[in-house]
């Protein structure tokens, strides 16, 4: 009896010890940081590639579920949803000001943006900087591949306003301090990749924009592509799927 009883504690000590760990590769759970001035919440914590996710004007909430989905699915990386100024996460407030979500992309904004990823990429070891950014995400992303060179490798723009100028007066409002990304084309450098995707029936930042911005930036010899998401708005619900599936494939490659 003693001896089965010895075996059988063996057997439940395995099994707990097996349970733990499938619950450690399926909830990983995510961390709280202040990279510089700029409020993160941190998934995961493999090397190959660090991802920053980006969300739109509304603020961060509707993106955290595809940022731990972007995480699930590539356990090999780090993937970082970060605050853009004067948004919170997670009851951490970024630096610099939203201006009530009008005119925001400006220069002292897109600067603590730049400092914020800078101080995640010196703090997470990584092969790659991977930004994948929604709307006003994207908009100050495109807008630092040409004022921060070389700080991104790869760019997954969704739903980006790219020629503000031109965005806002289809909106009816100029939106005079914030920086566009179409003027600094040509300080980005060679080997930064860019991928605009924009839903086919998005009505604030139409495809044409992208469209434009992607075939200006092959024209200066640059690595850029432009996907329609047929059937897609710019609710970023109704693209969350394909843009998983593209920043996957970059992730991976």
């Amino acid at each position: 009896m003693t001896a089965t009883r010895a075996y059988l504690a063996r057997i439940r000590q395995h099994l707990t010890l097996a349970l733990a760990g499938l619950f450690l590769c399926i909830a990983t759970p995510s961390l709280a940081e202040m990279f510089g001035p700029i409020s993160g919440q941190v998934h995961g914590t493999g090397a190959k590639a660090l991802v920053i996710v980006l969300h739109g004007d509304s603020g961060p909430d509707y993106i955290t579920s595809f940022a731990a989905d972007l995480a699930r699915r590539n356990p090999q990386s780090t993937v970082i949803q970060m605050a853009r100024p004067g948004y919170s996460i997670a009851g951490r407030r970024s630096k610099g000001s939203n201006s009530g979500s009008r005119d925001h992309y400006t220069k002292q904004n897109n600067n603590l943006l730049a400092q914020g990823i800078s101080a995640a990429s010196q703090a997470y070891p990584h092969n790659r900087l991977v930004v994948v950014a929604h709307s006003g995400g994207a908009a100050q992303t495109g807008t630092l591949l040409g004022t921060v060179p070389g700080l991104i490798d790869i760019a997954v723009m969704v739903s980006g306003p790219f020629d503000i100028p031109r965005w806002r007066a289809s909106r009816g409002t100029p939106w005079p301090k914030s920086q566009s990304p179409i003027r600094y084309l040509d300080q980005i450098p060679r080997q930064t990749k860019i991928i605009a995707v924009t839903g086919q029936q998005d009505s604030n930042t139409q495809p044409g924009l992208a469209r434009d911005y992607v075939a200006k930036a092959q024209a200066r010899g640059l690595n850029a592509t432009f996907t329609a998401i047929p059937n897609a708005g710019h609710s970023f619900r109704s693209l969350k799927e394909p843009v998983l599936a593209i920043a996957t494939r970059e992730i991976q490659s």
